[in-house]
């Protein structure tokens, strides 16, 4: 199955086959945009807060993988199972769907797809909105598969293998040129990291071409052979890059869960600017 589906193909699929639309929500820490969460959504829409229960809070982190078990207690309890045929998107065209797909896939999950463009492409194509609909409480039966997530040990054993590390931060934020939105985060990056950031991948909210992203990573001297891990602030935006590497055929790809939210405040992990 493609990791993408545009706005036309999802209409066209909504005709013929039982999908499940999963919205992806989320406040942008930087620019501290708070989410469209009352707006209008895709028909039969269920959402997914990742400021809220899509998240396990008790890490001290802001965007943490919650565990399978509550995972799947609160994909049941908003009507997915694992045979579910799941579209994700977000309000913003590409941003916190990825990180969906990517818990989704860590689960253990087949049959999960991305708008590409999400609901604003949905939207300009001119297909309709609603209201968000009751919820269907069902079990769903996850099968982990634990190499899409990784911790700071596996980040730290990464710094001196052919493991490569992509910063999905902004330049600015990479170099560290400019303070952390987080309070108590150190400014830079990882020792070796690659500056991929997240926004370079994305045109008007959808991911670029193949060959586009293929040359991004090129210029970045990103080697789509070797292992990777992504990171971001806090493992959300890592997931678009994760997603953009798959895209171009690599294979060997792990988010780190606790990013720079947990790097940057912890003083024994070394920090370059």
């Amino acid at each position: 199955m493609s990791i993408l589906i545009n706005a036309s193909q999802l209409s066209s699929e909504l005709q013929s086959a039982p999908l499940t639309l999963v919205r992806a929500v989320m406040d942008d820490p930087v620019s501290k945009q708070a989410d469209n969460r009352e707006g209008l959504v895709l028909p039969n829409s269920v959402d997914i807060d990742l400021d809220g229960q899509g998240s396990d809070h008790t890490t001290g982190f802001p965007h943490s993988m919650p565990s399978a078990h509550d995972f799947s207690l609160l994909l049941g309890e908003v009507g997915i199972t694992h045979n579910s045929d799941v579209v994700v998107y977000d309000t913003r065209g590409i941003y916190s769907a990825a990180r969906v797909w990517w818990m989704l896939k860590a689960m253990g999950h087949k049959k999960v797809r991305i708008l590409d463009g999400g609901q604003p492409a949905w939207e300009l194509s001119g297909f309709p909105v609603g209201e968000a609909q009751p919820l269907t409480h069902l079990h769903y039966q996850a099968a982990p598969e634990p190499n899409w997530f990784v911790n700071s040990s596996a980040v730290l054993h990464a710094l001196d293998s052919q493991t490569q590390l992509l910063d999905a931060r902004s330049e600015a934020r990479f170099s560290g040129e400019v303070e952390e939105p987080r309070q108590g985060v150190r400014s830079g990056h990882m020792p070796g990291a690659f500056n991929v950031p997240f926004a370079q991948l994305l045109d008007q909210g959808r991911f670029k071409r193949v060959e586009a992203l293929q040359q991004i990573f090129d210029e970045a001297k990103v080697d789509l052979s070797l292992p990777m891990i992504c990171t971001c602030g806090s493992g959300v935006t890592a997931c678009i890059v994760g997603v953009a590497a798959i895209l171009c055929g690599a294979s060997h790809i792990a988010a780190y869960d606790g990013s720079w939210s947990e790097w940057g405040a912890n003083q024994a992990f070394p920090v370059v600017k």
